[in-house]
């Protein structure tokens, strides 16, 4: 780190204890407790947030002191390093819910996915069912375009408020986002969502429940443990998953990592692992589904920290 960041990172560091006083202020925290894998080292300054208001104001002291930020939701689908992140690393826990008529339902960026399913329920609003199983935020969510087989968050959303990196705020269509499987045009920009809004539609709580009852069902097969989820998109006309079983590495572990032996598109820290552990059979995996099968996995994950 150049005295430069240094310099920059104490002037932030001043800033934030400045409005939120040191009690929330964290230096050199440790980054594992903040990630599913339960991995990863230090961030030099964190601040978890509480309001949409925080999160703005957060974000444009960091852009204002010149240092490089990080947003983590419930950190679901990264994988940080064991050097950490430098810079500047927010906790997004903005987590304000509101319902409308007709269905529709404003989120904040921070809101965990099964709970605005719940209330989604309780609420009597039908369609957002689908969320109820997959981990993470509204946030990322929208970013990544997170879904099921069947249904995504393009096919829920009405429109997001973002911030940009010179801390401009504005709403973005649906149109604007060039979703795609996993993907969004908000991935590329480095735009931050703030709010977003998402079109359900009145319905009865027994059924929603019901339904939300059978899609956690469908996805017992995935391991319990520390995990991200799925680390690989599906290639076309294939699953990952499938692919790295046919692979034989089913079970196969680096260190406290280990290939899920339910389901191989998982990989799960079973003793303590590392983040240099899970790399590893993630990079495993990827050669050996290429050299057998010539396909070329591509990470669903993301990779956050300093990577040799």
């Amino acid at each position: 780190m150049t005295t430069t960041t240094i310099s920059d990172v104490n002037s932030l560091k001043r800033a934030l204890i400045a409005v939120w006083g040191e009690e929330r202020v964290r230096i050199e925290e440790p980054l594992a407790r903040y990630c599913n894998w339960k991995v990863g080292g230090p961030a030099d300054l964190l601040l978890v947030v509480r309001t949409a208001d925080e999160l703005i104001r957060a974000w444009r002291l960091a852009r204002q002191h010149r240092q490089p930020v990080t947003v983590l939701g419930f950190g679901a689908n990264v994988l940080i390093s064991d050097r950490g992140i430098r810079g500047f690393v927010i906790v997004n826990r903005a987590e304000r819910l509101a319902f409308h008529p007709r269905g529709l339902v404003e989120a904040d960026s921070g809101t965990n996915l099964a709970v605005l399913a719940k209330q989604a329920a309780l609420h009597e609003v039908s369609g957002l069912e689908f969320l109820i199983g997959i981990p993470g935020t509204v946030g990322a969510a929208v970013a990544v375009n997170a879904g099921t087989r069947t249904r995504w968050m393009s096919h829920v959303l009405e429109r997001v408020r973002v911030i940009d990196a010179h801390g401009r705020e504005r709403w973005l269509a649906p149109s604007d986002l060039a979703f795609a499987y996993r993907e969004s045009r908000l991935k590329h920009t480095g735009d931050l969502v703030i709010t977003a809004w998402l079109r359900g539609r009145p319905g009865r709580r027994d059924r929603i429940e019901r339904r939300m009852a059978e899609l956690l069902r469908e996805r017992q097969h995935q391991p319990a443990g520390p995990s991200a989820g799925s680390v690989f998109k599906n290639p076309p006309g294939d699953f990952a998953g499938r692919l790295i079983e046919q692979c034989g590495l089913k079970g196969y572990r680096v260190g406290g990592a280990k290939i899920s032996e339910r389901h191989a598109n998982f990989i799960v820290n079973t003793d303590r692992a590392s983040a240099a552990d899970i790399k590893s059979l993630i990079d495993r995996a990827k050669a050996a589904v290429a050299e057998r099968f010539g396909i070329r996995l591509e990470e669903e994950i993301r990779y956050l920290g300093e990577w040799e």
